[in-house]
């Protein structure tokens, strides 16, 4: 059963932390709007290619995860996708779950915000965060999701990004999936480099996880990419 989120609460406690915190949120931002062939290729998404490693974890860690009720079918579907991708990285060793208990805590909640503008950074407002990720102790965290920003752009591309903050990754400037700024190519898949992180942050054994084959890294720039239209509930 999915669990209710009183939204209303939570953004003043975010706003809060993150102007008043020495720790700010981590944003994943864009330019002021995706270019055509940038919007092009995020319609076509391609399908990822995976390592498909042993599982040899004996019991995963849980990281609990609850997806607001305001998204609607299809901003689920394409949550639920990331959630799935980093669940296949993780290949047993952690598990984020999203149907947590509701009497379990830490959850890392995730929310849809409409409009406005996010907190400044540094004295910095960033005008065209597409989402935001900040820990709250000792309830666990929240992803906001500007949802009228992301349109045009991939959700769940977006997702698998905050999703890596959520397992404790920061922004990577030399990386694909954890880098500060979005585009087509980067976050289209979990690469090599940010399980690698993941591994190193929670003391996992990196050869045992799995990642987005070198292959599909490159596809957005070859033009090899496939209609997305059908696999949009996975």
């Amino acid at each position: 059963m999915r669990r209710k989120i009183v939204f209303s609460s939570i953004v003043p406690l975010f706003f809060l932390l993150a102007l008043g915190g020495c720790l700010g949120p981590d944003y994943l931002v864009t330019s002021t709007g995706p270019a055509a062939l940038e919007e092009a290729t995020n319609l076509r998404e391609g399908e990822p290619h995976y390592t498909a490693h042993h599982a040899v974890a004996a019991r995963p860690e849980i990281v609990r995860i609850a997806i607001d009720d305001q998204f609607d079918m299809y901003q689920r579907a394409k949550i639920l996708r990331a959630v799935n991708e980093w669940n296949h990285v993780l290949n047993g060793f952690v598990r984020l779950d999203t149907d947590p208990a509701a009497d379990k805590e830490p959850v890392w909640i995730i929310v849809p915000m409409r409009g406005g503008r996010p907190p400044p950074v540094s004295g910095m407002i960033i005008g065209h965060a597409l989402a935001a990720t900040q820990a709250v102790e000792p309830i666990g965290g929240v992803v906001i999701v500007y949802v009228d920003r992301v349109r045009g752009y991939d959700l769940a591309s977006v997702m698998r990004h905050e999703l890596g903050h959520v397992l404790g990754l920061g922004h990577d400037p030399d990386g694909r999936l954890m880098s500060s700024r979005y585009t087509a190519s980067r976050q289209q898949c979990i690469d090599r480099a940010a399980a690698a992180a993941v591994a190193a942050h929670r003391t996992l054994p990196p050869a045992a996880l799995n990642w987005c084959e070198e292959a599909h890294v490159a596809s957005a720039h070859d033009g090899s990419v496939t209609n997305a239209a059908n696999r949009a509930t996975r």
